[in-house]
Formats: structure tokens, C-alpha cells, sequence
């Protein structure tokens, strides 16, 4: 359950994660080789012309300010999506403001929530800001930190037991826990063929010819009886959703975080993303959430709420929380996600019904990265841009290795082989725009995650300040880089 006042003890753990990014900014700014103390002005606000032709109208303490507004499209990759916060802190520090969201698992709930909250918290005094003669206004991302520096994520995790134990040692340690499975497999091959080489070996009345024989059909039954047996261990394992842990624990925690921000149900939901005016658009205007999932039962990616229409009948009363819950549903760990209609707000109403059933899994199967989503394709120019960021590396062809008419291959084992398959098969979609669009580079930047575990829910304290600190920088570099009016040219010479 969400605390609407949070103690004292928890408001302190949450400063550390803003302290450290304020650090990261501040030497930044003061850094001389840098450009981004040019980009701000007296107020340390970013300057609206370096970022958009749009802007928001804020009121702070007495005063009017001009916030320029871009489109922000997050990246799935589980416990990596901390650093999604550290991010969008730094831009809502220097006053971008985020208009549509999008994003699949991990990005796909710091969209969700950050569309859920407020516009008009901009409006008042933070409670993090621990200075009277320079008060701070209150930001999205302080209030997710504060719900995520305070959140135990292995209670997600809610499978217990004996199962429940493997389960955090083999996620925690991801690489030794491959390691031992393969022992392990080899370890029980060898000792079937051992114990019935054992047997043909002693006097039993058998011919060679028929030792052999037995030999083979005995042996590979074995085998093959190995293997039915451990397909019925994992079935009764995973159950009928085909994973670990029901889900359960996830969905009502975001549950409660949408209720303590007056978010219940996908109406809510779009009428707090269009309580904004934009200056600079056109008045029909209207903000995008894009939360990507992948149904398994009809092969096909899914946009909620978009979408939505097609499985539940009354879609605007089901609970955004849905869309999360289908998002995140990370094969093997979470059950899969089936609509059905406890995920109904008000489950009175007689237009309730589920029109299709389906088996969702990850968004991250399919699309990981739904930047193209937002890609503007009815006017030359854009009047504002979106912001994607990247918490993985995407592989690019060198610029040299382009020009050559022979590319030289590099030896790879069966094992990269078959993980390549899959990773082509995971990123064709967003990579086939990513490399199509040369500008898309500008507007994105990919947070070092080296070093981290991405299915490690155990994730310490520390570790959660130091990815936080990550996603700071990577904001640093994005406003680093960024030049409104040189993308307005590249789109304009590739229309």
C-alpha cells in the first residue's frame, strides 16, 4: 500500500537519490567543455528554444514560466528501469515537461505513472526541498523515486518454498545458474550410461550382439523418459500461466499506486493526459500513451490502450493497471497475462464483457522500444521532438564496414548462433526504424547498465542509487547533445 505521507525516515532514504543527482548536474553545468550552462538559463531551467517550438504555462511562487514539452519513449529491461527515474529527474529539473508516453515492461510503468500523475504538482512546493529561501516545485519523477526507494521489489517475486529459493539464487546469479544447469544435465546423462554400462558388464547370459542392442534402446529410453520427466517438473512448476509467480503481488502494489493518484480506470487515465494546453499546436491536439505487449495466442504485438477495444468490451472502464500487468509479464518469471473481467473498475455495469481472450507475455518479445510510434509523419517538420532512452546497446553497422562490398564474419558457437536468432527475432521491429532514421541518434541515449543484473529483484540499496545516478547522466548527455534547430533540419531534408 502506497503511504500518502511518508515518514520522515523514508522521505531521507528517498534525498540520497536526488543529492547524488543534483551533484551530477551541478558539475555539469560547471563543467567549461561541456555546452549545457549555455543551454540554461538564470534559473538553471533549460531555455525552451534548445528543445521544442511548444510549451506548457507553469506558475510557481508568484511567477509565470515557459516550459518546453517533448514526447518520451522508455525502453523495457527490468531492474534496469530504475535508472528511467534518474532520467526523467534531470529533465523535469531543468523544466522539460513530457506531453505523450510511451514504453513496453520497465518503460511502460515509469510511462504509465508518469502520465498518471498530476500536471498541476508543477504547481507546488516540494517536499523534498530542504531550502526555505529557494523552494523547489514538485516533480513527477521525486514522487515515483520516493515510491521506488521505499518498494522491497522481491515481493514480486511471490512464489515460495523450496521453488521460491532456486528461484532467487538462479535470478540473482543469472550466469552461474546457466553454469549449473549444464552440469547438472550432463552430470544425469553420464550417470544413466554409467549405471547401465555397469549392468552389460557383468555375466548375465547376454551375447555382445544383444548387450549392445539392449544397449542402445534401454539407454535412449532413458534418455527420453529424462526428458518427459522433466517437462512434467517444469508444467507443475510454471502451472497452466507458464511461469513462476502469479503476478499477484505486482498487480496490486501499481494498483495502489494508480488509486493514490486518483487513476482508476483507462477514462481516468485519458482525461488527466489531455488536462494540459499546449502553446504552438494545434487545438485537436491530443497526448499518447503506447504501453507495447505481445500476445502469444494471436502472434502479434499489442498497444494499450489503444488497443484495448479488442478484448474488453467496455475497455474504458478496465483498470490501467491491466495494461502493466500485461506488459511486464516477463516469460518463465511471471505468469502469463489473461483479460478477464476482475479487471474492471466498476464491475456493475452491464456493458462489461471480454470480447477475445488472449495470452499475453513481455511487450519486450516483440518490441522492447516503441519510439516509432511517435514518429510525426503529417507535417514536414515536428513541433516538438520525442525523447527516447535505451537501457541496452543497440548493435550498429560501422560506418567503414557500410562501404565494403565483403563483410568479414566472425566464429561463433551454436550458442551465440541460436541467441542471435532470438535477439533478431526481439528487435526487428524497433531496429528496422532505428536504422532507417540516421536524426533518431539526436533524440536518443542509451544508459550504461554494464555491470548490473536485469532479473536481480534482490537489488540492494546501494545498487538502486547507482543505476538512479546512471539515468542522471544519461539525461546530462541527452541535453548535451541535443540541437532543436539542426534535427528540424535533418527532418526537413529527409522529407
Amino acid at each position: 500500500m502506497i503511504k500518502k505521507e511518508p515518514s520522515q525516515d523514508a522521505k531521507n532514504n528517498t534525498c540520497v537519490f536526488f543529492n547524488e543527482a543534483d551533484k551530477i548536474l551541478l558539475d555539469a553545468v560547471n563543467n567549461k567543455e561541456l555546452k549545457l550552462s549555455l543551454k540554461l538559463d538564470e534559473n538553471g531551467c533549460i531555455k525552451k528554444e534548445h528543445v521544442s517550438d511548444v510549451h506548457i504555462n507553469e506558475s510557481f511562487e508568484g511567477k509565470s514560466y515557459e516550459r518546453p514539452v517533448i514526447d518520451l519513449v522508455q525502453q523495457g529491461g527490468g531492474m534496469y528501469g530504475i535508472a528511467l527515474l534518474g532520467y526523467t529527474y534531470i529533465m523535469e529539473k531543468v523544466g522539460i515537461r513530457f506531453y505523450s508516453h510511451g514504453g513496453a515492461s520497465a518503460g511502460g510503468i515509469n510511462a504509465l505513472f508518469m502520465a498518471a500523475i498530476e500536471n498541476n504538482i508543477y504547481n507546488k512546493k516540494s517536499d523534498f526541498c530542504k531550502s526555505e529561501e529557494n523552494p523547489q516545485p514538485y516533480l513527477k519523477s521525486e514522487v515515483l523515486t520516493d515510491i521506488l526507494a521505499n518498494t522491497d521489489f522481491s515481493s514480486f517475486m511471490d512464489k515460495k518454498g523450496f521453488i521460491g529459493r532456486l528461484q532467487k539464487r538462479a535470478l540473482k546469479n543469472i550466469k552461474y545458474f546457466k553454469m549449473f544447469m549444464l552440469i547438472f544435465s550432463l552430470i544425469i546423462l553420464i550417470t544413466i550410461y554409467t549405471v547401465f554400462g555397469f549392468i552389460y558388464s557383468t555375466e548375465n547370459g547376454l551375447s555382445g550382439i544383444e548387450i549392445r542392442f539392449y544397449d542402445f534402446v534401454i539407454g535412449t529410453l532413458n534418455v527420453c523418459a529424462l526428458m518427459v520427466f522433466l517437462y512434467i517438473l517444469f508444467v507443475n512448476i510454471l502451472g497452466r500461466g507458464f511461469g513462476i509467480n502469479r503476478g499477484k503481488v505486482f498487480y496490486n502494489w501499481a494498483d495502489d499506486v494508480l488509486k493514490s493518484m486518483n487513476v482508476f480506470s483507462t477514462e481516468d487515465i485519458e482525461k488527466r493526459m489531455c488536462d494540459v494546453d499546449l502553446i504552438g499546436v494545434k487545438k485537436n491536439s491530443k497526448p499518447k500513451l503506447v504501453l507495447i505487449s505481445t500476445d502469444l495466442t494471436h502472434n502479434k504485438i499489442v498497444k494499450f490502450p489503444e488497443e484495448a477495444n479488442l478484448y474488453w468490451g467496455n475497455y474504458k472502464n478496465v483498470k490501467p493497471v491491466a495494461y502493466l500487468r500485461a506488459t511486464m509479464s516477463i516469460p518463465f518469471v511471471f505468469k502469463v497475462f489473461t483479460p478477464d473481467l476482475s479487471h474492471y473498475h466498476d464491475k456493475k455495469k452491464d456493458e462489461n464483457r471480454i470480447k477475445l481472450k488472449a495470452r499475453f507475455v513481455d511487450g519486450g518479445m516483440l518490441s522492447n522500444f516503441p519510439i516509432r510510434e511517435f514518429h510525426a509523419i503529417e507535417e514536414l517538420v515536428p513541433k516538438y521532438p520525442t525523447f527516447g532512452v535505451l537501457l541496452t546497446e543497440r548493435k550498429k553497422v560501422k560506418k567503414a564496414e557500410r562501404k565494403t562490398s565483403v563483410y568479414k564474419l566472425k566464429k561463433i558457437s551454436l550458442l551465440k548462433f541460436i541467441t542471435s536468432v532470438i535477439a533478431t527475432f526481439r528487435n526487428f521491429y524497433d531496429n528496422d526504424f532505428m536504422h532507417k532514421n540516421d536524426e533518431i541518434k539526436m533524440r536518443t541515449v542509451t544508459v550504461n547498465t554494464k555491470g548490473y543484473n536485469w532479473l536481480n529483484f534482490w537489488i540492494s540499496e546501494q545498487e538502486k542509487i547507482n543505476l538512479f545516478k546512471e539515468g542522471a547522466k544519461a539525461a546530462i548527455e541527452q541535453l548535451e547533445k541535443f540541437n532543436w534547430e539542426e534535427y528540424k533540419r535533418m527532418r526537413k531534408n529527409e522529407c
